[in-house]
């Protein structure tokens, strides 16, 4: 027992610890696209930025990280394939030791995969099954098997494969995409996983928790080959409906529900279905993972839930002041990213990648192709591993959002500041939509495969580009007004006399004195 508690208390350390999944499938999304969706949480400083890897045309012998440490590689196919990621900055990775997490990846097949929103196995399951210390980890397995991959089920089979050869070192979940299916991906313990097909009529939100209860549910699925046996000889199989394993209440159970993940859970399933889900929290409900929306998802919908903070519930910090809440618009998001894949798309093209470096609650998620040849200057900067330690948001993205938040968030705040810097990103992410949408209608015409990429590229980077120009001039100008604005004596008083009125100061909301409507310029298209 106290193995398998120091193992688990090791891995979870490691793990980001509270982040939030979103899908929605194609037939419920506002534009048809395929939406998969994940913050990535964990209190402190981890500069983070995005990069494009080249195809690579037959060079055998190349290896990757599997071990959370870099320890254990593996070695990858001699041809791999065009991806994209976001991974830590070298000045996070030295701190982080080696640990490099691509976080969320799309390639040149449309494949779309993010790993992992960090859940919880009971006892019972973690003694039968320990975790492997060296196994395969959600901060290797994304670019590990993305740039591997031409299909979503090639991709979990990939995964799995890993663990079956290595074990896992965390409990995780997945979700994995293309233009065809989505898969949904739960790693239990050390060997025992199970993956499901999730249905295109659907969407799910959960925070750090496994949702999956019957396989039979679901139109397809994998599964470790002990899943079901290994529980029934253990003793832990707990059975349902028809007398099928639960797999929830088996390798998971309400014992393991905790609110600090099970309120983002909830809060996204009254969002998206408020008719279904109510505006009280039960900690006794098992939210299901799969659920018929209220209306149509945009992914304008999906950005607010990763900025939402109980707004309009007795569970608000910002309303009540309360210290307790785990919101999922936190200033604890060190990234956030949202990937929306369009089936009829070509396949080169079909992936939008939607990043926030950093937490998106007052900042602004970019856009990225999977078809991008590079990326804008200010987001492909990877501040240097001597450069540990350093806040620099004169030439990172990362920084200049984490202080963005850092300084709207909390109840104090975010009226003040907060707000109006939130109404602009708002304006500036729903000129960003459109003008995306009008760029790939556009692309698709483009007959030639580096025009077109060129094309893309030229719009992602120049919006890119204007969010830092911005973000920077926005933060400049609130800690400005901050400074300004600073003063513990909080009572007016009369500017003649310098009698106390008895009225406490009221600080007006910050004004944001930028244009947004830039963002919606959309190139012409090359002859």
């Amino acid at each position: 027992m106290f193995l398998v508690l120091c193992i688990l208390l090791v891995c979870s350390m490691q793990a980001c610890s509270a982040c939030t999944a979103v899908y929605v499938g194609q037939d419920v999304s506002a534009d048809g696209s395929i939406i998969v969706a994940r913050s990535n949480d964990l209190q402190g400083v981890f500069g983070n930025h995005i990069t494009v890897t080249p195809r690579v045309e037959n060079e055998p012998g190349r290896l990757m990280p599997v071990s959370p440490d870099g320890k254990v590689k593996t070695e990858i196919p001699a041809t791999t394939y065009h991806y994209t990621a976001t991974p830590f900055m070298n000045s996070t990775v030295v701190r982080n030791e080696g640990v490099h997490d691509a976080a969320t990846c799309t390639n040149e097949y449309g494949v779309a995969m993010t790993m992992s929103v960090t859940a919880f196995p009971n006892n019972a399951s973690l003694q039968a099954d320990p975790l492997v210390k060296e196994g395969i980890c959600e901060f290797t397995a994304t670019d590990l098997v993305v740039c591997q991959s031409k299909t979503a089920r090639e991709a979990v089979e990939t995964l799995l494969g890993l663990v079956d050869k290595y074990g896992s070192s965390g409990s995780d979940i997945a979700i994995i995409a293309d233009q065809n299916e989505v898969w949904y991906v739960e790693i239990y313990t050390g060997h025992q996983y199970a993956a499901v097909k999730l249905p295109a009529d659907k969407v799910s939100v959960f925070g750090n928790e496994f949702s999956l209860e019957y396989l039979s549910d679901y139109e397809d699925n994998i599964t470790s080959k002990d899943l079901i046996s290994l529980a029934e000889e253990k003793g832990f199989a707990v059975h349902g409906k028809n007398n099928e394993i639960n797999l929830f209440d088996t390798y998971s159970g309400k014992q393991t529900t905790v609110d600090y993940s099970h309120m983002r859970t909830w809060i996204g399933h009254h969002i998206l279905a408020p008719s279904k889900f109510s505006s009280i929290y039960s900690h006794n409900s098992l939210y299901p993972l799969c659920f018929s929306p209220d209306e149509k998802v945009s992914i304008e919908d999906v950005s607010q839930i990763y900025r939402n903070r109980y707004e309009g519930t007795k569970y608000s910090p910002d309303e009540t002041g309360r210290v307790d809440m785990r919101v999922i618009g936190s200033d604890t998001t060190l990234s956030a990213h949202m990937i929306q894949v369009f089936p009829n798309l070509p396949a080169e093209m079909s992936c939008v990648s939607w990043i926030s470096c950093g937490p998106p609650v007052y900042g602004v998620y970019v856009p990225l192709s999977n078809d991008c040849i590079n990326v804008s200057e200010p987001y492909v900067a990877n501040q240097s591993a001597n450069e540990s330690g350093v806040f620099d948001s004169n030439k990172y993205p990362y920084y200049v959002f984490k202080d963005l938040c850092t300084r709207c968030v909390g109840s104090e705040n975010y009226k003040i500041y907060g707000e109006p810097v939130q109404a602009y990103w708002h304006e500036a992410e729903s000129n960003m939509f459109s003008g995306m949408s009008k760029v790939i209608a556009q692309a698709e015409k483009i007959k030639d495969n580096n025009t077109r990429a060129s094309y893309i590229t030229s719009y992602c980077n120049d919006m890119q580009t204007k969010a830092f120009k911005d973000g920077k001039q926005i933060l400049n100008d609130l800690v400005w007004t901050q400074n300004y604005n600073s003063n513990t004596f909080k009572i007016e008083r009369n500017p003649e006399t310098h009698q106390m009125t008895g009225k406490e100061v009221v600080i007006p909301p910050m004004e944001v004195k930028l244009n947004a409507s830039g963002y919606g310029n959309v190139p012409e298209v090359p002859n």
